[in-house]
């Protein structure tokens, strides 16, 4: 029986993790007992043995960023040796990128020589995986259940390589067959895949066939045909003894997730030890330029809306949230959200801060406790995500609110509708992967740095 696509792709993601941890143990051990003429000596092996696990996944989320897990076995072998290379070069550059910013040393040439060999191997068990499909394949014979409008529907939907993989050898409506009729055509045409469409179907019918598949040992594809164009990703969850159907409106795989939460963790755990200094610097020169505390607190609305307390650095003079009425007529943007041009509330310290982006940098402390991601929608105030009209536009609150996302580096002043704020956030919910992450994150360096786009 043939694995699932999905399943095949995570066997050769765990192999590639492999693949890249035992090329940079060998290349370890090579450099430490052949040295190299001319090079010092390594550290030693306990220093290193932590970036095999790091190594291990990292080079399969950059594979996957590039689509290598795809349809990887019909890309040209050009395509695929770029594809790798590509993803090799950005694990070496940014392996070297984190430990110069954290001040870890290590010897570049285990690094570079680690990820240069940790491609080779990937492209040789690639090619070996495509030549032991090609020698193994056949193709899968599919009987269609369901009416023929449905059956009709789903065969012209069939993309170019499941339609190479399979061979429809006919069709039957569970309301005009027999059971017996059924069997004897599983046994005609030696059917191996029985896709059953549910839509316009009496369920009860269904039984008897299901029934016949199972004593004949067929595999059964079931399509609820309930969500030709829905964005939402679909996945089997266990409940009450039975298998749910789960939908869920964020589309990437919960592993990503789960590596992005952990990269949210040990990035901001890195980035507030030099932060510090900066912040209690800003803070001093907030304390005494403007009377007031030195952190502002406000309630945002967190991923699924859920309320928490935000921290920045204060920006503005004491009582300024009281004062937001009366500047009502110089909203610039056009929806519930609010945000005034040369807002008079602002000091002198706080305008800057907010041109640099400093006064967001406490948010490191809500990214660790969990109410916040260093990339995703900016939190809106409770109040304003109360004043949303369109239901579409609280599809942002399904992820986590971020330090950065897509609207802080696409020009942050000019947009002129709180719509176009939505789309940008929509656009990376449905589009999201660690790869966009790092491509936000890098983006979002120049944009504070130069304070371009903020007021």
């Amino acid at each position: 029986m043939a694995l699932p696509h999905q399943q095949v792709s995570r066997m050769r993601q765990v192999a590639d993790g492999m693949l890249f941890a035992v090329a940079l143990l060998v290349v370890y051990l090579l450099r430490s007992y052949f040295p190299f003429a001319d090079l010092p000596d390594l550290e030693g092996f306990a220093h290193y043995s932590w970036l095999l696990p790091l190594v291990a996944v990292l080079g399969p989320v950059l594979l996957h960023s590039q689509g290598f897990y795809g349809q990887a076995h019909l890309t040209p072998r050009l395509d695929v040796v770029f594809i790798i290379a590509r993803s090799c070069a950005y694990l070496v550059l940014g392996l070297i990128l984190v430990f110069f910013l954290v001040r870890v040393q290590f010897a570049r040439s285990v690094i570079i020589l680690g990820g240069g060999l940790g491609g080779l191997l990937v492209y040789a068990r690639h090619e070996l995986t495509a030549w032991r499909a090609a020698g193994l394949a056949t193709r899968r014979r599919v009987l269609w259940v369901g009416t023929a409008a449905e059956n009709d529907q789903v065969q012209r939907a069939l993309s170019g390589l499941e339609r190479e993989s399979l061979e429809s050898v006919g069709t039957c409506d569970p309301g005009t067959i027999t059971p017996e009729a059924f069997t004897a055509l599983l046994h005609r045409h030696n059917v191996n895949v029985v896709v059953v469409s549910l839509a316009g179907v009496e369920h009860h019918r269904l039984g008897p066939l299901l029934e016949a598949c199972e004593r004949e040992g067929v595999e059964v594809l079931v399509r609820p045909g309930l969500f030709q164009s829905a964005p939402y990703r679909v996945a089997l969850e266990p409940l009450a003894g039975e298998p749910m159907l789960c939908l869920r409106a964020q589309a990437a795989a919960p592993w990503a997730l789960a590596v992005k939460q952990t990269l949210d963790y040990v990035l901001a755990a890195l980035l507030l030890l030099p932060a510090l200094p900066l912040v209690a610097l800003a803070g001093l020169a907030v304390r005494l330029t403007s009377p007031g505390p030195i952190l502002f607190r406000q309630t945002r609305a967190g991923m699924n809306g859920r309320p928490f307390v935000i921290l920045k650095l204060r920006t503005m003079r004491v009582g300024a949230e009281a004062e937001q009425a009366a500047l009502e007529h110089r909203n610039k943007l056009a929806g519930p959200a609010f945000k005034v041009a040369n807002d008079p509330r602002l000091t002198a310290v706080g305008r800057f801060l907010r041109r640099h982006s400093l006064d967001e940098l406490p948010q490191l402390w809500n990214v660790l406790r969990g109410e916040m991601s260093l990339v995703g929608p900016r939190p809106l105030p409770v109040g304003e995500v109360a004043r949303i009209a369109d239901s579409a536009q609280r599809r942002r609150l399904s992820v986590k609110p971020g330090l950065t996302g897509l609207w802080q580096v696409s020009g942050r002043n000019d947009l002129a509708d709180f719509a176009d704020w939505v789309r940008l956030d929509l656009a990376y919910i449905d589009q999201w992967s660690l790869w966009l992450d790092l491509k936000i994150l890098i983006a979002t360096l120049p944009v504070a740095l130069l304070g371009r786009g903020s007021s």
